[in-house]
């Protein structure tokens, strides 16, 4: 007769999970969004870039990261992977390409993607670290996000 036990457990947890039933605890809304990470060198040729990308808030991870628009930069920035799944990551490239091959003006250079859970309004901020040509020189430029829209 030990099995009457473990029977009324089982048709307790099956009953549990009948359709209309409310789960005991509310499921927090989550979503996802693409970010365009954009660097403006200006007139400058741009062969590599390090920038920081900072989600603050707890209920924003970012979990995953892909490379940019022009093919200087297609291939997904160095990164790393730990980090990412903490609320700050260190993005960073480089293209070796002789100048005429490499973007000038403003450039995708990577694309983030977040999960946001719950009423969360999107918070992502990033720093531009260095920017640099070619021949090595450091270069002023704009560094810009863009959240694209869902379709």
């Amino acid at each position: 007769m030990k099995a009457a036990p473990a029977i009324a457990v089982g048709i307790a947890l099956a009953l549990s999970s009948l359709p209309g039933q409310e789960p005991a605890v509310p499921q927090a809304e989550v979503r996802f969004s693409a970010i365009d990470v954009f660097v403006d060198s200006e007139a400058q040729p741009l062969a590599a870039y390090q920038l920081t990308v900072t989600a603050p808030h707890g209920d924003v991870r970012i979990v995953g990261i892909e490379g940019g628009e022009h093919a200087a930069f297609k291939e997904p920035p160095y990164y790393d992977p730990k980090a990412m799944q903490k609320e700050r990551v260190i993005l960073g490239a480089f293209n070796t390409s002789p100048a005429e091959q490499l973007p000038r003006g403003k450039t995708r250079v990577a694309t983030i993607h977040v999960q946001v859970s719950g009423p969360t309004i999107l918070n992502v901020t990033t720093k531009l670290e260095a920017a640099a040509t070619s021949e090595g020189h450091s270069i002023t430029a704009q560094i810009s996000l863009v959240e694209r829209n869902a379709k």
